[in-house]
């Protein structure tokens, strides 16, 4: 998940790089995923993984939220300074646990009174890290950096799914980046077309294509074999080597504020974490009780 923390990291670089060369949002998703397209479809067939599923709208769902989070993810990066940006996008925790939250309240079923704390508790560092840090110019581009945090909460769930189901790792992504090529080419079509590239563009295109796909493979890999716990923690450290690289490369200030709000967002995101998987447990052992009550 490190790993996979540093090629996203970079990855937020070459994307700002990329739009100071007047590429597109729509344009970048688009070459990203037919990078990504034309490099796990030869994997699979090296591997001898066939394109068929039995699983198609698990992919489809997983698919349509992973490229929806990856272009609110590349216009927010765009729009707002990178660790910022970063950082919203990987609110996805809090997004997970209020919709835990939400489905208790509307059954009228057990609250966790943890993890309402830890949710309002993340949503109060985004407030404390975007107030006195962005302008009403980029109050859009803060929401579309949340939606992308939304689109990854459910995602990661539809990963960790298939991973159940037994699906591999790269008909995974294959489904998700070719999505992605698709609706990255309609967007490009609809939003004025190509535009023509300068040496840097396609050496800023080819860094962020190789960064993504190394990042989603890591991703991808972690989520659905790895340990869940480790892998949620892990993640978190994109924000970092984000927030490091901001001020290497672009002289972005990390203020205080900021890093008040970006320390709070960690905390609550990981403690949304711990209490969704206790209100999972909870919930397993329940079902489980009324089974055997029932038997």
């Amino acid at each position: 998940m490190v790993v996979a923390a540093l090629f996203y990291a970079f990855y937020a670089v070459f994307v700002k790089y990329s739009g100071f060369e007047g590429i597109g949002s729509w344009e970048i998703l688009f070459f990203r995923s037919i990078f990504g397209v034309v490099l796990f479809y030869g994997v699979m067939r090296f591997s001898g993984i066939t394109l068929s599923t039995t699983h198609p709208w698990q992919h489809l769902i997983r698919s349509m939220c992973g490229t929806l989070s990856i272009i609110c993810g590349i216009y927010s990066v765009s729009h707002l300074n990178i660790g910022l940006a970063m950082t919203l996008n990987y609110t996805s925790p809090l997004f997970v646990g209020a919709y835990i939250l939400t489905t208790s309240l509307l059954h009228h079923a057990r609250v966790n009174w943890g993890l309402m704390a830890m949710v309002l508790f993340g949503f109060i560092g985004v407030v404390i890290m975007l107030g006195p840090t962005i302008g009403p110019h980029e109050y859009y581009a803060a929401v579309v950096g949340l939606a992308a945090g939304f689109f990854t909460a459910n995602a990661t769930t539809f990963v960790k799914k298939l991973g159940m189901l037994h699906e591999p790792e790269t008909r995974i992504i294959f489904y998700l980046v070719l999505v992605g090529a698709i609706c990255g080419l309609i967007g490009t079509f609809l939003t004025g077309g190509f535009h023509p590239w300068s040496v840097k563009g396609a050496l800023y295109i080819l860094g962020l294509c190789i960064c993504a796909t190394g990042g989603q493979f890591c991703l991808t890999r972690a989520f659905s074999r790895g340990n869940l716990v480790l892998s949620s923690s892990l993640q978190y450290t994109v924000i970092l080597f984000s927030t490091i690289l901001g001020e290497i490369l672009f002289l972005e200030p990390a203020t205080f504020p900021v890093i008040c709000g970006m320390l709070i967002i960690v905390f609550s995101g990981l403690m949304s974490s711990y209490f969704v998987r206790r209100e999972n447990k909870f919930l397993k052992e329940k079902a489980k009780a009324s089974q055997s009550k029932t038997a």
